[in-house]
């Protein structure tokens, strides 16, 4: 199941655009899109898919999702089209760079732009938190002009001073570390990206970036906020995700197939990384 684009037509306005989605089960197709989305779940219950990580939803949880982010909610709740034990949701898409750009000139406005930031990896709001921004959520359902996209600006303020905030997805990607500001970063994470199903060495590494294994290290993870072997681990997770979506792969290929030298390995670091093992993770993919 490969994640596919999903149009979303937004005003030149920079307000948000509200969806109300009150179906059977949602849209279970795991896709991606440019805009920013913001989601609150009315009612029911199953797993939601963000990049390599798997985690349960239910009522009352609000999530964030950054540009391109690939991700999907499958129901496990019992909905038939006469029931009405389906699916409830609202749902905020909008440019993030409309909305970064009107706080260029607003040192006051950093939280919400690291807030911003951060939704690369998908963001789950804690339940204090949450409980306010679904008055919010709610009300722009009903808001239109300026008021609406002034309690849009509140709901990102309240949301960016959530210091318990869960990142949903650890997989990494170079426009996501830092790559773009530093030139050592980018080479570091195209060669991963290349080679990272072979063996990878930290003198070898080091040496690419003509550095001490100890100095490269320390660079490394002051760059990057993690470190090497954790970077390497998530992109060879995120890819072993990616392989168990075809089942004409098995565990053991998807785990070889992405580098890992032995099963026990691989299990460990899945589990670690996606809360499931890599048949649970399978299982919870093909059950629609």
């Amino acid at each position: 199941m490969n994640a596919q684009p999903y149009n979303v037509l937004l005003p030149e306005s920079g307000t948000p655009v509200v969806e109300k989605w009150n179906v059977n089960k949602f849209y279970q197709q795991i896709h991606f899109h440019k805009e920013f989305q913001i989601t609150m779940i009315q009612e029911g219950s199953g797993f939601l898919f963000v990049s390599d990580k798997v985690v349960p939803y239910e009522k009352g949880d609000v999530y964030f999702f950054g540009r391109n982010l690939p991700h999907a909610l499958k129901t496990t709740n019992d909905a038939t089209e006469n029931s009405d034990n389906g699916s409830k949701a609202i749902s905020l898409f909008f440019d993030q760079d409309k909305i970064k750009e009107s706080f260029r000139n607003v040192p006051e406005a950093y939280r919400i732009n690291k807030l911003i930031e951060s939704s690369h990896y998908g963001i789950k709001v804690n339940r204090d938190s949450a409980r306010y921004l679904t008055d919010y959520i709610e009300e722009l359902t009903t808001s239109t002009g300026l008021n609406k996209f002034l309690l849009f600006l509140k709901l990102l303020n309240v949301a960016s001073r959530d210091n318990n905030v869960m990142i949903l997805s650890p997989k990494a990607a170079p426009s996501k570390i830092g790559v773009e500001n530093d030139p050592k970063i980018a080479k570091i994470c195209a060669f991963v990206k290349e080679n990272y199903r072979d063996l990878i060495t930290l003198s070898e590494i080091a040496d690419l970036a003509h550095m001490s294994p100890t100095g490269f290290c320390r660079f490394f993870k002051s760059k990057t906020k993690k470190t090497f072997s954790q970077y390497l681990a998530e992109v060879r997770i995120g890819s072993a995700c990616e392989l168990l979506h075809n089942d004409n792969y098995s565990i053991s290929d998807c785990g070889y197939g992405s580098g890992f030298n032995n099963l026990s390995n691989f299990h460990k670091h899945f589990k670690k990384y996606t809360g499931m093992s890599p048949m649970e993770y399978r299982s919870n993919i093909n059950n629609d």
